[in-house]
């Protein structure tokens, strides 16, 4: 008993001492102890823990702790995770050449890479791999199924393939061959005079990408360019100044970048070969990240290209891979943060979970002599004020915020639906055969016929996962029925449905009303729902170039950079501003 209540008021004692130093911020101690201390904590857990502990799975709890007080770009690779890192940044691997997905949980060929062995071999959008030598792929995940395919450049894997109007599995052996990913998967000519260029991401080619796009636009007859980099994730930050270069004139900062042990700034070593008096516009969004925020910032500061579409992911960080051993770990560390040519941070504080903390340190320190006492909280906005180089004003801390701003018109239910659950996908895959036993020809300038469109709505109420499918209404009335319902039950009703008759018929009348409207909707969207059919049929039957260039005649962004760059007027009275940035605010030394 003793024992016991000594025990209580140590333990009490303990708490105590914890609720007071609770208000406290925990002060840093010696590193290395502190990583002394982490090691006995598991030492002791690996001996005396009431169970066994697996050593990975602590190990990998520990790092992922250390990382949710870091930011979420720094992470631990595994082999398998460091390689996928490499072949993305390489932009090249040993494969077969095509792109897959899991549709209805198969194993599903999205499309073939043209000029790939499996391009060649006849592999089509839409077929099932059901074997991968000879193993069945049921319950395979995406990442497994891709670690199989891929492989040494000169070995064999062989596919076992069922394919729409086809009884039989058909097997195809395919030798793998070197698959290099382009970073620039489509360009072309938008208009008479201006070209459009897709950058995808940022590998070790892209530069020699775009050249070449940039080149092939110069003989299509180019005046102007839109540089497309929305959904972009980014990738290495030498190609970004590469990229950069080609736009900007020799000695133009491109980024800056700042960290405890980091400190550079890179500038154009050259005048681009895209002068100056070609227009330009440069597309982002909220996928744009990291290397596409650089390019897009630096063209923005420098006012060289306007930027439309919606503010960027704010992506402002630089990472850096430190291999741990010889089996393939590796760390991916954030070690500094990125800053435009004009001194824009564009790091959102969520994306750096101790946020611009040393930027914020560095603003402090440049406080003017009459700065106002601490208790006065200091205007955000204020300091995170910048101009580009023709006075225009920008923001930092939040992502590219674009010149022009275009709100996307929100898509109809009906048609959300069909995207999500890849309707178009599914029925191109059905009705390609019919059509090559018709000898349909599609191209560019093939028209969706009405039959095809009644096909497809046939098609889509005949799935059942799609037809089980409600809207946010009615979802709305499942949940207004239930209300009433346990409303009854409260009144000592034990009925599970609506016994008022009244009620119960107007919530009816609601769902017809509404299930009406779902089916209205498709006569509604009857052009967009003939340009999905017809997209993944140039897609599936002809190739990615001719489906994108007839996708983008839809595309509400693209359509408003075309508009600023057909008006010279209205693109230099956008993009010039008061002609001259203001003054910078002298630094204060720290005291």
């Amino acid at each position: 008993m003793k024992f016991f209540r000594n025990s209580f008021m140590v333990a009490l004692s303990a708490m105590s001492l914890s609720f007071a130093a609770g208000d406290t911020k925990t002060p840093p101690g010696d590193f290395y102890d502190e990583v002394s201390r982490l090691n006995k904590v598991l030492s002791e857990v690996n001996r005396k823990y009431v169970e066994d502990v697996n050593p990975t799975e602590l190990t990998d709890a520990a790092l992922n702790g250390i990382r949710d007080i870091l930011d979420p770009h720094t992470t631990v690779f595994t082999p398998k995770d460091y390689e996928g890192l490499k072949v993305s940044m390489e932009g090249k691997f040993g494969g077969v050449g095509i792109t897959i997905s899991l549709r209805d949980n198969i194993l599903t060929v999205i499309s073939p890479l043209s000029g790939t062995p499996a391009f060649r071999l006849g592999i089509r959008a839409g077929d099932r791999i059901r074997k991968i030598d000879g193993k069945d792929t049921k319950g395979l995940s995406l990442d497994d199924a891709v670690s199989k395919l891929r492989g040494k450049i000169g070995t064999d894997v062989t596919v076992s393939i069922e394919r729409e109007g086809v009884a039989d599995l058909m097997e195809f052996t395919i030798t793998r061959a070197e698959i290099v990913v382009h970073a620039v998967p489509y360009f072309g000519m938008v208009t008479k005079d201006i070209g459009y260029i897709k950058l995808a991401t940022f590998s070790d080619k892209t530069r020699s990408d775009v050249e070449n796009a940039i080149r092939g636009l110069k003989k299509q007859g180019m005046k102007k360019l839109i540089l497309d980099m929305r959904y972009n994730p980014g990738g290495l930050l030498n190609q970004a100044i590469e990229i950069s270069e080609l736009f900007l004139k020799q000695g133009n900062v491109i980024v800056s970048t700042l960290g405890r042990t980091q400190r550079t700034e890179s500038r154009a070593r050259r005048d681009g070969i895209l002068g100056a008096d070609v227009p330009m516009a440069v597309l982002v969004n909220q996928g744009s990240a990291s290397a596409a925020e650089i390019v897009s910032g630096a063209l923005q500061d420098w006012d060289r290209a306007l930027v439309v579409g919606k503010t960027s992911f704010g992506k402002g960080s630089v990472q850096t891979i430190f291999p741990l051993d010889n089996q393939g770990n590796a760390l991916k560390l954030t070690t500094a943060f990125y800053y435009l040519p004009f001194g824009r941070c564009i790091n959102k504080p969520e994306n750096g979970i101790k946020g611009l903390k040393l930027q914020e340190e560095e603003a402090a320190s440049e406080e003017e002599e009459g700065a106002a006492a601490d208790t006065v909280k200091k205007d955000s906005v204020v300091r995170d004020t910048f101009y580009t180089n023709n006075g225009r004003m920008m923001f930092g801390g939040g992502g590219i915020t674009p010149d022009v701003d275009v709100e996307l018109s929100p898509m109809p239910w009906v048609v959300q639906v069909q995207e999500r659950m890849a309707m178009y996908f599914k029925f191109a895959v059905k009705v390609r055969p019919s059509l090559d036993a018709a000898n349909v020809k599609i191209d560019a300038n093939w028209v969706v016929p009405d039959s095809l469109y009644t096909q497809f709505k046939e098609f889509c109420m005949k799935d059942t996962n799609f037809v089980k499918v409600k809207s946010n209404a009615l979802v709305g009335v499942d949940q207004l029925e239930k209300s009433i319902v346990h409303e009854q039950n409260y009144m000592g009703d034990s009925s599970k449905t609506v016994t008022d008759t009244t009620l119960a018929n107007r919530l009816a009348d609601m769902r017809k009303a509404l299930e009406a409207k779902r089916d209205a909707q498709f006569d509604e969207n009857k052009d967009y729902i003939k340009d999905g059919i017809k997209r993944e049929l140039l897609t599936a039957m002809v190739n990615d170039s001719v489906s994108t260039a007839f996708s983008l005649k839809r595309d509400e962004q693209l359509k408003e950079a075309i508009k600023y760059l057909s008006d010279t007027g209205l693109y230099k009275k956008t993009i010039s501003g008061p002609g001259k940035r203001p003054a910078d605010k002298p630094k204060q030394k720290k005291k």
